[in-house]
């Protein structure tokens, strides 16, 4: 029998529960043995990590359309894609976000039906699906390299631009450092959707990162130049963190308006797009969202 491998013994309650699940998913099911990580300099063994042969053959991923899918962005070199998290690394938020909405990406008639059972009616047709995008040049924006994980564009039923620049969250936190300068103030303006007395908080450490990508969808809404009547930003994060639900409630409270954010847990996002997917999203709950699966054989 294949080993789950070695585990990492300062993760908080739900990356440990998430860890032990994917390397019991890759030993279990994927049936290849563990690799090193976190990066491509690390020697360093554990359970989630895929090994080079089975990352070559695209195990991270749910298809092999959605493995093509994810090399072609790799080739093309931009952004923000690390190679090696996204082929390697089963524990990050970056192959589940090509996991999740490569499917969307391939097949814009469907991504149309799933769009508008989790978004809304008001969506006519998605025209475009993107992984890791930001408007260009990024000097004209927030001028850094803040992107969304996820961008579906979209006409509406009156013939409209509109967008929807979505954040992933697996395991990961929301980033703790503080980033704050004149190119993300000058879009707090009073039509901005943040209150009047939350220009200080949107920026502490708790919530900066929503901010930022909260900021991008804005201004890309905002631009002179922008092709887009309606957008906003949507939060995608499982259902068991806790720690995200509870950044995501705190953010909310700063928003005089939440026309341009929204959130839904992996959860809902399945339940809604059940009607539309076969076996591809089975798959997906299967490798994310069952984690009672392995509980027995976890350690405490």
């Amino acid at each position: 029998m294949i080993d789950i491998g070695p585990q990492y013994k300062r993760d908080d309650e739900f990356t440990r529960r998430m860890r032990w699940y994917q390397s019991w998913y890759r030993a279990r099911v994927l049936r290849v043995p563990h690799g090193t990580g976190p990066s491509p300099s690390s020697r360093t063994p554990y359970g989630n990590m895929l090994n080079e042969d089975a990352a070559s053959r695209g195990l991270n991923f749910l298809t092999p359309e959605i493995f093509l899918l994810a090399k072609q962005r790799v080739a093309t070199g931009s952004g923000v894609v690390e190679e090696f998290r996204l082929m390697r690394n089963m524990l990050s938020s970056q192959p589940m976000c090509f996991n999740l909405f490569g499917e969307l990406a391939l097949n814009l008639d469907k991504a149309t039906d799933m769009v508008r059972a989790l978004w809304g009616t008001h969506v006519k047709r998605v025209t475009d699906v993107q992984i890791e995008w930001s408007p260009q040049p990024a000097s004209e924006y927030l001028d850094d390299r803040t992107a969304f994980d996820a961008f579906i564009e979209y006409e509406d039923d009156a013939g409209k631009a509109g967008f929807i620049g979505i954040e992933v969250k697996l395991t990961e936190p929301f980033s703790q450092r503080h980033y704050d300068k004149p190119t993300y103030r000058r879009w707090m303006t009073p039509e901005s959707p943040w209150r009047p007395d939350s220009r200080e908080a949107v920026a502490d450490i708790r919530h900066n990162q929503l901010w930022r990508d909260h900021l991008l969808a804005w201004s890309t809404l905002q631009h002179a130049s922008s092709k887009y009547q309606s957008g906003h930003l949507s939060v995608v994060f499982h259902p068991e963190d806790h720690r995200c639900r509870s950044v995501i409630d705190g953010y909310r409270r700063l928003l005089r308006s939440h026309a341009t954010f929204s959130a839904f847990d992996l959860a809902q996002v399945v339940f809604a797009w059940r009607p539309f997917a076969g076996e591809w999203l089975q798959a997906f709950a299967d490798r994310y969202l069952e984690l009672n699966t392995s509980d027995q054989r976890r350690p405490t």
